[in-house]
């Protein structure tokens, strides 16, 4: 029987939930930052998102804190074939999924406040120790600096552009 799990419908699979390493979290990472990227969402937009590693065999999940089971986190699972019909989720309750989550919050807060930083040598610097603080590689951060900065300046472009529009919205109509 099919297996509904964060989102997808699972058939002819095993999954068996392990911890979450930080390359996991560097894929889901890289993920919302694709999502980012060609999208108007902003980082507390995004509420589920996942990662295949083909490295070991392993999906992850994320779910903010807006996801409709209401209980964020980060879950990996190894994901083994199997029978149709003999699908089942293998749990392990001593694993901790909120502490990944909320450890990819500060990760995006910390590449966000690191793009306030004026001088670019500095910048890098900062990345490349939130990096290896967290065990990621700094081409992941490097590369997601870029992408929340663009991000940010789109939505700042955007709500400027509106509240000019708004603000003259009626010498438009006039115009017109």
């Amino acid at each position: 029987m099919p297996i509904e799990l964060h989102n997808f419908t699972w058939e002819g699979v095993r999954l068996v939930q392990v911890e979450t390493q930080p390359h996991h979290i560097a894929g889901v990472l890289s993920n919302i930052r694709e999502t980012l990227k060609s999208s108007d969402c902003e980082w507390e937009d995004i509420y589920s998102a996942y990662y295949d590693s083909e490295e070991d065999g392993t999906t992850t999940f994320y779910e903010g804190e807006s996801a409709e089971a209401g209980k964020p986190g980060i879950w990996t699972y190894v994901v083994y074939d199997c029978d149709l019909g003999k699908e089942e989720v293998v749990t392990n309750l001593d694993i901790d999924t909120l502490d990944p989550a909320l450890k990819l919050r500060r990760i995006v807060e910390e590449v966000i406040a690191a793009t306030t930083i004026s001088s670019p040598t500095e910048q890098v610097q900062r990345l490349r120790d939130i990096a290896t603080e967290n065990g990621i590689s700094p081409e992941v951060l490097l590369s997601s600096k870029t992408e929340f900065q663009q991000n940010q300046s789109k939505h700042g472009f955007n709500e400027a552009a509106s509240y000019v529009l708004e603000k003259n919205a009626e010498l438009y109509r006039r115009l017109a």
